[in-house]
């Protein structure tokens, strides 16, 4: 028996929830000092990670109109708003006032965007059924290149200041955008890279009027599409890009010869790049539900693998990664797959071959439904609402989402959305745990909230009647499928899928150097610049330039469902620190749903005088 000294020996058993036509309920004991609490499931790892108190604001209603562009929540720690997409607008979510409003209205559907405090940048495509269709718009894409146009410039980019009341919409690249960046490069203007579909990527010069210039325009692979970009923290000489390809590119944009070195992944179609603070360390994420970490200061040799609980199949794509910020202490990493599932990586023991340090988030559609009654209780006008979208969305299945005339709210005031904890202490709560041990996610139980769904319960006969708890419908295990729940205890699951490689340094050693920017530079005068191809990598993609133009830019998605298995497809996350409390979240974009928002167990994770005993 193992005893952890920092959770003192206290022995407690812990129930499965399990299907109702199921006799036989699980248990396993578990050594814990808190009490234990129903989010999280079986295992008191996850105290280590997260505080057991998450929120869900319900009727946020971010969209996605890409379905593969999912990096689509952003927060500016200035003010301490959430910003995310919602139709062709820009909304922001107030957390100190629990507001939402419409931001900037951009009279397109913004596939991608970024800020940098309250500046927005946003990326689309322009559509014969856009207002903007028949607009006079600058035309930047054959500014300043040696490559000329081989058509039309469908793409969109758009600046918006509100300081400067400055707002403006350019045409930008061929077809359309799918990551656009905004970084400071004086006090009065900011650089900004566009990533287009047409195999670009577009260096842009902004001031504060805006006025926009192409600096650039980089082809780092032949018929390759870039998907996202990330500039490094610590220098502008290297920016790091992935794509339709394996690739992965390191570029300095300043350079007549931009790509440095161009990394082979053997992985599909990257859509996700974030450095870590110290500049070092680099993740990029994949289709194939594959998440990689690089030091840029030995690129011989990626340091790790991790993996989706769904690897090869759609749902578990992996579409954002994201390190946890530079002012904050927690060092973590979250990964997003497509659908319903977050994951939390412990980058301090990365070498720690433990399944106890991956842990991941489910977000069940049963969640949204529990939020949308709890918000209904205490507004009972937002019924009418519901009802109102309802009659919205189906005319939309009929029409052209963009043919829709959405009515002007750049005026409407702000509306209040309350925040629904999701484990009160209370009866009236949400019943199932929502973060699991990513070896039951894989091994145990993939499809655990499949048929599950939330039950509100009867209205009442008589305004004063005593009005029961909510309950939850268990899910109905299919004894058929390729998982069976039994009586058996799983407390002996392999973990021997979640294994990771060891690595010689951990993340500490990282941080050591006095002089960062110093050691940048030598790292960046020692690539391998011979090895370099001139602006143009050789292709290791057999598709045809006809596919690249007739297939990807289709602006027809229609979303039909945002959950698959009872899960919601998700539409970004991030961190954020407010100003208001001293805890550091995780928030967690629900498509055409709400944001959970978790806070993270800081004390825990500063906590590093324990040991264990045999």
């Amino acid at each position: 028996m193992t005893i952890d000294v920092s959770h003192p020996n206290k022995l407690k058993t812990i129930n499965n929830f399990s299907n109702s036509s199921v006799s036989k309920k699980k248990s396993k004991f578990i050594n814990s000092s808190q009490q234990y609490n129903k989010c999280f499931q079986n295992y008191y790892h996850s105290y280590e990670y997260l505080k057991p108190n998450p929120i869900y604001i319900p009727h946020i209603r971010p969209s996605v109109n890409h379905w593969q562009l999912r990096d689509l929540l952003k927060f500016n720690e200035v003010e301490d708003l959430v910003y995310y997409t919602r139709d062709d607008s820009i909304y922001s979510y107030d957390l100190n006032k629990e507001t939402t409003k419409n931001y900037i209205k951009l009279n397109y559907y913004p596939r991608c965007f970024s800020h940098h405090d309250d500046i927005i940048v946003t990326g689309g495509l322009l559509t014969s059924s856009s207002k903007l269709f028949s607009l006079n718009l600058d035309n930047l894409t054959s500014t300043n290149t040696n490559i000329p146009a081989r058509r039309i410039a469908k793409g969109l980019f758009s600046f918006y200041s509100p300081k400067t009341h400055t707002s403006k919409t350019v045409k930008l690249g061929e077809m359309i955008n799918n990551d656009v960046t905004i970084y400071p490069s004086s006090t009065n203007s900011y650089q900004s890279y566009v990533c287009n579909n047409d195999t670009h990527l577009y260096g842009l010069d902004i001031n504060n009027n805006g006025n926009i210039k192409v600096t650039c325009k980089i082809n780092c692979e032949i018929n390759t599409c870039l998907n996202n970009v990330v500039q490094n923290p610590r220098t502008d000489k290297i920016l790091t890009a992935t794509g339709d390809s394996s690739s992965i590119f390191l570029i300095d944009p300043h350079q007549p010869k931009p790509i440095i070195k161009t990394i082979k992944s053997g992985h599909e179609s990257g859509f996700g790049v974030s450095y870590h603070p110290n500049g070092y360390l680099f993740s990029t994420v994949f289709q194939d539900g594959t998440c990689q970490i690089y030091d840029i200061r030995n690129l011989k040799s990626r340091l790790i693998d991790i993996k989706s609980t769904r690897p090869g199949h759609q749902s578990g794509a992996f579409r954002v990664c994201k390190f946890s910020p530079a002012n904050d202490m927690n060092d973590l990493l979250i990964i997003s797959e497509h659908v319903g599932r977050v994951h939390l990586i412990d980058l301090r023991n990365l070498d720690y071959d433990n399944v106890d340090d991956h842990q991941v988030i489910v977000v069940p559609v049963a969640l949204d439904q529990f939020g949308d009654y709890q918000a209904t209780i205490k507004n009972p006008h937002l019924i009418k609402r519901r009802e109102e979208r309802a009659l919205k969305k189906k005319s939309q299945d009929v029409m052209h989402k963009e043919d829709i005339t959405e009515p002007d709210e750049a005026d409407v005031k702000p509306r209040q959305k309350f925040p629904v904890a999701v484990y009160p202490q209370t009866s009236d709560s949400f019943t199932a745990p929502i973060v699991y041990d990513y070896d039951y996610l894989t091994n145990v139980s993939p499809r655990l909230f499949k048929e599950f769904s939330y039950i509100p319960p009867p209205p009442p006969p008589a305004p004063m009647q005593y009005n029961p708890p909510p309950k939850l419908n268990y899910p109905q295990w299919n004894e058929s499928g390729p998982i069976e729940l039994e009586g058996t205890s799983i407390e002996h699951v392999s973990p021997t899928s979640s294994a990771r490689p060891s690595i010689s340094q951990t993340i500490e050693d990282f941080d050591t150097n006095p002089d960062v920017a110093a050691h940048l530079e030598s790292v960046y005068n020692s690539m391998d610049w011979a090895s370099a191809p001139p602006g143009i990598a050789p292709s290791m993609s057999t598709r045809s330039d006809s596919y690249i133009y007739s297939n990807y830019c289709d602006d027809s998605y229609q979303q039909c469902t945002n959950h698959i298995h009872g899960e919601m497809e998700l539409s970004g996350i991030e961190f954020c620190d407010p100003h208001s409390t001293n805890d550091s979240k995780i928030m967690i974009g629900c498509q055409d749903a709400g944001i959970l928002m978790w806070d993270i167990n800081g004390v825990s994770r500063r906590s590093f005088g324990r040991f264990d005993y045999v």
